[in-house]
This record gives structure tokens, sequence and C-alpha cells, in this order.
């Protein structure tokens, strides 16, 4: 089948292209001294709903497309706040980091302080001087929130927990977090430390933050999924001290409010945070992340977040837009500077995915950006410009452009050639 311009969804979902309807259409702008070419072009899908989710009662939220980074629904996003345990998935990234790294090993033993046994609020009674491996330490924390497994753990990685929170703000800056800045690794206020860490300025986070830094986390390292996803958990199984350890996550199966599909991610509370709670689903391949700031109570977040997720999964569906190594329409070619051939055929990178709401077309239109001036020779596989899909004209937010690749390699002509066009035109 060829490849066509206009897009719909099928009954299963999946991206069709009708060439009996597909209306060719190229609008080639001449160079201008901005220094680009643009095309743009339109695709069938849906458009992004004006409306929200149904009265969600918290301070702030949001939900966005764990793949593509869209965002589904927001309010007061971008407004730091106090977040809590909310904190701790940024430990959680950073300890992973470490492993990955191949600086840390789950089996490593961590030998608790005085400092990180003193801690309080929710904990694991650990004792100064006992020895916990890393999984237990961060499995503690991921799943019970354990303060004094998440400081044993910061301490050991970094020297001190001031130390750790560097790395913290440090992450914290190359992904990307404007509204974030740590002062604990915990989450806690200062009135629940006996020795506070000699860190300044405010200890915030905005939805936003939190929905992207767990995308990130999920992104870089899948594999957590698995610890966060326990319901309960026997911390030290079969030694003095035993504890069950029930997940904080009541979304998850076996819990009051479980949701189909929802496996993870973390919870928060503070007197002036609220309560709090970031969360990962999927349905039928789509992921969604969500964040709630700020509720009532510990039932509330939960309740909440149903609302968000329940708002992303009926309204939206997957659906391809720019496939991988295809053109974004048939011939597209980008125009060449002294190549063999006048001109290169253009595909995509990557693939573009993103949730649309099937029943509202016209809106979309993918928006292509050459470089002014593509100078032969170029290699099969150089970036040679980027696509992008625009709603009414306007960017989608948290949806990134995708690089366009030369589909071949175009060579450098010869100087007779070049003469020779320059005298007698195009070859």
């Amino acid at each position: 089948m060829r490849q066509g311009y206009l897009f719909y969804v099928n009954r299963t979902d999946e991206l069709v292209i009708d060439n009996k309807k597909a209306i060719l259409i190229l609008l080639c702008l001449s160079v201008c001294i901005s220094g680009w070419s643009w095309l743009t072009e339109p695709v069938q899908a849906a458009s992004p709903s004006t409306a929200i989710p149904n009265d969600v009662k918290a301070r702030s939220y949001i939900l966005l497309d764990e793949r593509s980074g869209r965002v589904l629904a927001q309010k007061r996003a971008d407004q730091s706040y106090a977040p809590a345990s909310l904190t701790k998935i940024m430990t959680e990234y950073v300890v992973l980091e470490q492993i990955k790294q191949g600086k840390l090993s789950w089996k490593d033993p961590v030998r608790v302080s005085k400092n990180a046994a003193r801690i309080d609020e929710a904990q694991v009674f650990l004792e100064a001087g006992e020895k916990q491996s890393v999984r237990e330490l961060f499995t503690a924390m991921a799943v019970y929130s354990a303060n004094d497994a998440a400081v044993a753990l910061a301490e050991h990685v970094a020297g001190s927990e001031t130390k750790f929170v560097s790395l913290m703000n440090q992450k914290a800056k190359e992904l990307g977090l404007k509204g974030t800045h740590f002062t604990n690794s915990t989450g806690l206020p200062k009135w629940s430390y006996p020795d506070y860490p000699d860190v300044k300025g405010k200890h915030v986070m905005s939805a936003r933050d939190v929905a992207e830094l767990t995308r990130r986390v999920l992104k870089d390292h899948r594999e957590v999924l698995k610890i966060v996803s326990h319901p309960r958990y026997i911390f030290r199984k079969g030694k003095k001290g035993e504890r069950i350890l029930l997940n904080w996550n009541r979304m998850l199966p076996s819990f009051a409010y479980a949701y189909k599909g929802l496996d993870g991610f973390k919870t928060g509370h503070t007197r002036e945070a609220g309560y709090g709670f970031a969360g990962s689903a999927k349905q039928k391949g789509f992921r969604v992340v969500s964040v709630v700031m700020g509720t009532k109570s510990k039932t509330a977040r939960f309740i909440e977040t149903k609302k968000l997720l329940d708002y992303g999964f009926s309204r939206y569906k997957l659906v391809k837009l720019i496939q991988k190594k295809k053109a974004i329409a048939s011939k597209r070619q980008a125009p060449v500077k002294e190549g063999e051939s006048l001109s290169v055929p253009v595909v995509a990178k990557e693939s573009l995915t993103i949730p649309t709401i099937p029943q509202e077309n016209k809106h979309y239109r993918v928006q292509v950006k050459f470089a002014k001036r593509l100078q032969a020779p170029i290699a099969k596989g150089k970036v040679v410009g980027k696509a992008k899909i625009l709603y009414d004209g306007e960017e989608i937010p948290g949806v990134k452009s995708v690089d366009l690749i030369a589909g071949k390699s175009v060579e450098k002509a010869t100087w007779w050639r070049l003469l020779f066009r320059s005298i007698f035109g195009e070859d």
C-alpha cells in the first residue's frame, strides 16, 4: 500500500493510510532569510480536548502520556510546592543511576549510621551499626517510604546526605526540572530531622517536574516497576526485627482503591504538602503518568487520581502520526547544494505516536523544517531537518519534534557539472 497524507483510526486503533481519500498538498516556501525552509501537511487525527477532568480536587495536577510526553490535562502544573515523599522518586533515580554506572550493586551492604537511625516518621526502625543490602533499603524506601532507609542509602552513596542532595539537584538541572530544588533526600520538614542537611533554599517540586521525573525513571529504569508494584514486602525476612510493609500506594491490586493497569509509583504527605501521589498506569498499550499534589486526605489522593486516569483512558487513543524510516509525504525531498543530485529523499529517524481523540479531526498538521543550505556531500542518515506535529498551527505541550534524515547519500558534483549548471541551469 502506498503512503498517503491523511490518517485515520480503525477499530483496532492502528494507523491506516487511505490513498483514495488522500489529498496531496505540498506547500513549498522559498528559501528565506531566516535560513530555513518550511513545509506543512495535514494529518487527520484527534484534536486536544478543551475539556478538563471533572472536578479534580487538588492544589495542582497533571496527566501526560508516558511515551510522547504529551500533556492531557493540567492545573497549576508549573507552580512549585512542598512535595513530601514524592522527593524519593529522585532519591530512587540517583541510586538507580549509580547501579547502572557500576558504582553501586544491589547486593552491597550498607552500614546504618546513628544519624540515619534517628530519622522519624515512616521508618523501618533501623539501628545504628545495622547492615542491610542496597536492595533491602531501596525496597523499604520505594514500598513503605521509609525515611531512615532513604537517608542510609544517601549517606552510603555520597558520604553524607548533604552531598547526596547535591547529586539530586545536579540531576534535576540535567533533566530540566525548572521548578525543583531539594534540601534533603526524604521530603521531610526540618523539624523532623535531628541533623538537617546543610543545603540552602526551599524544598519544592512542581507537578510537571514530578511527572517528567517519573517518566524519566520509567524510561531509563523500567525494571523499578518490579519493586514499586509490590503490594507488601517483608523487611528483615526471617531475622530479628522482621516487619511486614504495606505499600502506601493503595491503587495497586488487592487494595481498596485498586485501579486496572496501575503499577506505580509514589505517595507523599506532610502537613505543608498535603497528600500527593504520582501514579503510572497502562491500558491497551497506552501508559500515562499522573500527579496530584495537595489533596485533602490519604484516600482523596487516590480518588482524584482515578478521575484523571479515567479521563485519559476513556477519551484518548494512541495514533502513530510519523513513521520511522518513512517519508512524511510521498516523494518528499530536501534541496541540496552542489550535489550530484539536486535533492535528497528525507525520512523520519523515529516514529511519533501520541494519544488523540478519535472523534475529532482536521486539527493536526505535520510541519517540516529543513536547513537552508544542505551542502553536498551528504551521508545517508545525516540529520537534515525536523518534523513536528501542530494543532491548529500551535505546538502541542510536551510533544517533541522528530529528526528527519537523508534517505540516501548524495555525492558532491564534479566541477564541470557545476559549471554546466551555472550556464544552462539544471541538469
